[in-house]
C-alpha cells in the first residue's frame, strides 16, 4: 500500500474528490487489550490492590506506564478516570474545581436561588469522580443540581484513577493531597461550609500514579505508595510485543523485524547519546509505518531507504536526527 497521499510539489493540484486516507487505527493496535505486564509489575499491582495503597510507576516515557492503568481498569471491569497533571495543577484539582467566574456572571442576571446553588458550578476531577462513584445513588445525588446524576456515574462501585505524570505538578501538590489520597476523602468548601465527601469503605478508588522522575517526590508521599520502576524493555520481549500488537498489519518474524529491532537498540546505546532515546511506543509506530512501505517485506532485510523514510517515527529531536544519520543503516540511504 502506498502512503504517498501528500506530494508537496507545485505541479500537484487539488483532486476532484477528497482523498481517502487509510490511516492505521491506533486504538486497535496500540490499545490496552494487548498490553503485557512484566512479572514484577504484576506483583506490584496485586500488592497495591491487596494493601489498598496507590501504585506509583516510574520509568522512561513510552514504557507503558499510562497504559497499565487502562489495562488494569479493563481487567477489573472498573471505570477509568484520568487526571492529566499540568504545571499549574493544585491538590484540589484532583477532586474538583469551582467556577467562581461563572457563578458571579450568573448572579448578575439571576437572583434565583436554585440557579445560584454552588452545585451548579462544581466540576469533579478524576479522584473526586471516583469517590462519588463509590457512593450510593441517593447520597451522590445530593452533590448535583436538582439531584440529577451525571452520565459518568455508574455506582455504587469502584473505579481506577490515573494521576498521570505527577512530577509535572508544583512540588506542593503531593504533600497537599497526602491525607485525602490516603483516606479517600475530600471537602467541598463551597457546599455547606465544607462538606466532606468520603469514599465508601468497600468501594475505594484504585490509584495509579505515574512519574517520569523529572522531579523528586516527597518521602512522606512515597511512604504511602507501592513503588515500581519500569526498566527499559529487552530485545526478546519487544519482538514478542511487536508481533502480537501488529499481527493484523502482517508484521511477522523475519529479517525486516530483526533489522528494525537492531536499529532501535543501536540508537539507544550510549555511543549515540541521543537527547531522547526512542521508546517502546515509538518502535511500534516505526514498525507499523514500515509495514505500509511498498517493497518492505518481512522475509527481506530492512532497506536503508525505507528506514530513512519513516525515521521521524523513531527519532524526535533535530540534534538526535543528525546523530542517527551516522548509523550505518541510515547513512546508506544517502549514498
Amino acid at each position: 500500500m502506498s502512503c504517498n497521499w501528500f506530494q508537496g510539489r507545485p505541479d500537484v493540484m487539488a483532486p476532484a474528490q477528497p482523498v481517502e486516507i487509510e490511516s492505521i487505527d491506533r486504538d486497535r493496535f496500540f490499545g490496552p487489550e494487548n498490553y503485557e505486564a512484566e512479572d514484577g509489575l504484576r506483583d506490584a499491582v496485586n500488592a497495591a490492590l491487596l494493601l489498598d495503597q496507590p501504585l506509583l510507576l516510574t520509568g522512561e516515557p513510552g514504557t507503558g506506564k499510562t497504559q497499565l492503568a487502562e489495562k488494569l481498569a479493563l481487567e477489573l471491569a472498573f471505570p477509568l478516570f484520568k487526571f492529566e497533571t499540568k504545571s499549574t495543577s493544585v491538590a484540589q484539582d484532583l477532586f474538583y474545581t469551582f467556577d467562581h467566574v461563572g457563578r458571579f456572571q450568573t448572579a448578575q442576571v439571576s437572583k434565583d436561588a436554585a440557579a445560584l446553588h454552588a452545585s451548579n458550578f462544581i466540576d469533579f476531577g478524576a479522584l473526586g469522580k471516583a469517590v462519588v462513584q463509590s457512593l450510593q445513588a441517593a447520597e451522590a445525588r445530593a452533590l448535583f443540581p436538582a439531584g440529577n446524576l451525571p452520565a459518568w456515574y455508574s455506582g455504587p462501585g469502584r473505579a481506577v484513577v490515573l494521576i498521570d505524570e505527577i512530577d509535572k505538578a508544583p512540588s506542593d501538590l503531593p504533600n497537599d493531597a497526602l491525607n485525602e489520597i490516603e483516606r479517600h476523602y475530600f471537602r467541598i468548601r463551597e457546599l455547606q461550609g465544607g462538606l466532606e465527601v468520603k469514599a465508601a469503605a468497600r468501594q475505594r478508588p484504585v490509584l495509579v500514579i505515574t512519574s517520569n522522575s523529572e522531579k523528586q517526590l516527597p518521602d512522606a508521599f512515597l511512604r504511602r505508595c507501592i513503588f515500581y520502576h519500569l526498566q527499559p524493555i529487552g530485545h526478546e520481549r519487544l519482538r514478542r510485543i511487536a508481533l502480537r500488537r501488529l499481527a493484523a498489519l502482517q508484521v511477522q518474524s523475519g529479517p525486516l523485524l530483526e533489522d528494525a529491532l537492531q536499529l532501535f537498540f543501536d540508537l539507544r546505546k550510549p555511543e549515540y547519546d541521543l537527547r531522547k532515546r526512542p521508546s517502546t511506543a515509538e518502535f511500534l509506530s516505526f514498525v507499523a509505518a514500515l509495514s505500509r512501505e511498498p517493497g518492505a517485506l518481512p522475509e527481506q532485510a530492512l532497506q536503508p531507504a525505507h528506514a530513512r523514510r519513516v525515521l521521524a517515527t523513531l527519532v524526535k529531536a533535530p540534534e538526535d536526527q543528525t546523530v542517527a544519520a551516522r548509523h550505518s543503516m541510515i547513512a546508506a540511504a544517502s549514498r
